[in-house]
């Protein structure tokens, strides 16, 4: 299809849109899937990101995603399912790369167990508490790090982000019950990971309680 007026990319499928994409002809089929699932992919980065800049970046990071990966696109009609798998990917490198930045687990924006001791109360005498907060954070992250993305990923959308299990699993694209299993045994590894620095705390952190995102 030799799509060559504004009209003619208007009646394009996405699939169509994809194929001029391939082809060598960049600009016009681009913007046309911009227009068409910009908006769309920007309210699911933000439902991620929740933060209306970095839910932008991300946005147009995934139209780039789009083009260097046009190659691997199998056209199904299923442009919109792919389109935000690349979003969701390009969500969560926004996220870890902002998480590099040291800060107090008391910051996740998780709901908090009422059984669940703070950190920066479970820590102790505030002169140790920085110095043991940094170490456990940085083993935290080695841990969250090395879990298998599958865990990793039900982990950090409800543990850390605070979604509802039902939320993530329509991210992940799994059942809820699903998401639950990956929660667990992501905890069960964090928890082996780090069984060394909660000899001082009375209780578990509360980004790792079972509780956390759940319906």
């Amino acid at each position: 299809m030799d799509l060559t007026t504004e009209l003619d990319l208007q009646r394009a499928t996405d699939d169509q849109l994809m194929a001029q994409l391939e082809a060598g002809w960049v600009d016009e089929p681009l913007g046309e899937l911009q227009r068409r699932h910009g908006a769309a992919v920007q309210a699911y980065a933000m439902t991620m990101v929740r933060d209306e800049h970095l839910a932008q970046d991300v946005t147009q990071e995934s139209f780039e995603k789009v083009f260097l990966k046009s190659h691997l696109y199998i056209a199904r009609n299923r442009f919109r399912g792919w389109l935000l798998e690349i979003a969701h990917n390009q969500a969560l490198t926004a996220l870890r790369a902002r998480r590099r930045t040291p800060r107090p687990f008391s910051s996740f924006a998780a709901p908090v167990d009422d059984d669940a001791m703070p950190f920066e109360d479970a820590l102790g005498e505030r002169d140790a508490e920085v110095l043991e907060e940094r170490e456990l954070m940085d083993a935290y992250r080695r841990a969250v790090a090395d879990l298998p993305p599958r865990y990793r990923d039900a982990f950090q959308l409800c543990a850390e982000q605070g979604l509802q299990y039902k939320e993530a699993a329509a991210i992940l694209g799994v059942p809820s019950g699903t998401v639950a299993i990956r929660i667990m045994r992501a905890r069960q590894r964090l928890f082996g990971a780090l069984a060394r620095h909660f000899s001082r705390l009375r209780r578990p952190p509360a980004c790792l309680q079972p509780s956390l995102g759940s319906n």
